[in-house]
């Protein structure tokens, strides 16, 4: 009787999710703001059931698999410089506010650094779907914002696993900081030497001509992976996305990457829908203030951090404006940061509706603003250019 019922649910979910979805789309908005409303609705008729749960929780670890999927290890290397020069720049702009601004809200030290892990990330997926819909690939900032993007993505990888540890370890001293970078450190090495070391090897093993005895082993390798890390104390989703940087390196990629996308849409939709109907949106009135005063704050500095990066690689001022515009949305790596230390660990009700808030603000109005950014960045200097010709009058 409860499987029929939560059957029941995730078919009401995933047919509210497909007309939600349809409306985003013809009036161009982020899907993932939208799953995250239709999961406010619905916890208004029934709550998160155990099939629900376990396939948001394998929402996470697909996305993170296909987000690893995305990177390979050599062109990372190659590409190193570039990638760590612009991150970092965008990491002191961004990462330390969330800092602040959790100790001004009274927070712990996990959770501040909760509140700036999720005040960091840029959404890759908005910002990747936005740079193609706008046609901007070809833009002289476009280079820099993936570079960004990949910085990001790879931090807070690693920034999961470290953040996971130590939620499951239950505090932060000498002796559990310690373990946990030790553990992490030892985690990636080792799948990073097994990409650079037995490519030949995994190839053959991969490459098998039957379509499903090839995705069924695919996913072993991702469950088997993401069930190592979490044997271990770490996040589920650092192994799926080490397993994704593994299989990268092989001649399979692309094949993986149109066999696993199906599974990955369909579970990270429920994930943001359970993520949604873990917010109580009575209370998120409460919220709001904060919620707003956040992404107000962290927009300016996601777009100054973003001109200065522009300025740093003799960018025009459009295309640094530009740059930083496009950093503004954020979606899926703060909503994982928020949900899976809500499964792992008690998270405080408050950061959860923060980050909730804080999606949808920036999602939304990223995207429009990102959107509409040579609209903004002409007014800018427009206003800047009457300025400085007041001045010098």
């Amino acid at each position: 009787m409860i499987v029929n019922e939560s059957i029941l649910s995730l078919g009401i979910s995933l047919i509210a999710l497909f007309f939600a979805g349809l409306l985003a789309t013809k009036i161009n908005q982020s899907l993932i703001a939208v799953f995250i409303v239709v999961g406010m609705i619905l916890q208004n008729f029934f709550p998160v059931t155990i099939i629900t749960e376990f396939i948001a929780t394998l929402g996470i670890i697909f996305m993170l698999f296909m987000f690893g999927l995305e990177f390979s290890v050599g062109s990372l290397v190659n590409n190193q410089r570039k990638i760590f020069h612009v991150g970092i720049y965008d990491f002191l702009f961004n990462f330390p506010l969330g800092l602040i601004l959790g100790w001004l809200l009274g927070y712990d030290l996990i959770h501040s650094l909760l509140l700036a892990g999720i005040i960091y990330v840029t959404s890759s997926v908005i910002v990747a779907k936005s740079i193609i819909d706008l046609k901007r690939a070809a833009n002289p900032e476009t280079e820099c914002i993936l570079n960004v993007l990949i910085f990001e993505d790879m931090f807070i990888a690693t920034f999961l696993a470290f953040i996971v540890g130590i939620a499951n370890y239950g505090q932060i001293d000498a002796k559990g900081f310690f373990f946990v970078i030790l553990k992490t450190s030892a985690f990636f090495m080792f799948f990073i030497i097994l990409a650079k070391t037995s490519k030949k090897y995994i190839d053959k093993i991969i490459d098998i001509e039957h379509t499903e005895l090839f995705v069924i082993l695919i996913l072993s390798i991702i469950v088997l992976s993401a069930g190592a890390a979490s044997k271990i104390g770490l996040s589920e989703a650092i192994g799926a996305f080490l397993a994704g940087l593994l299989l990268s390196e092989t001649k399979q990629r692309n094949r993986i990457s149109e066999a696993i996308k199906p599974f990955q849409q369909f579970s990270t939709a429920i994930f943001f829908v359970v993520f949604g109907m873990s917010i109580d949106y009575k209370h998120i009135g409460g919220m709001l203030p904060i919620g707003i005063f956040i992404f107000v704050i962290s927009s300016f500095s996601k777009v100054y951090g973003g001109y200065f990066i522009g300025k740093k690689y003799a960018l025009s001022k459009k295309a640094g404006l530009r740059l930083g515009f496009s950093l503004i949305p954020r979606g899926e790596f703060s909503i994982i940061l928020a949900g899976t230390i809500a499964m792992s660990n008690n998270l405080s009700y408050p950061l959860k509706s923060i980050t909730g808030v804080y999606v949808l603000l920036s999602a939304i109005i990223g995207s429009i603003i990102m959107k509409e950014s040579d609209w903004f960045i002409k007014w800018l200097i427009e206003k800047r250019d009457i300025e400085e010709s007041k001045q010098t009058e």
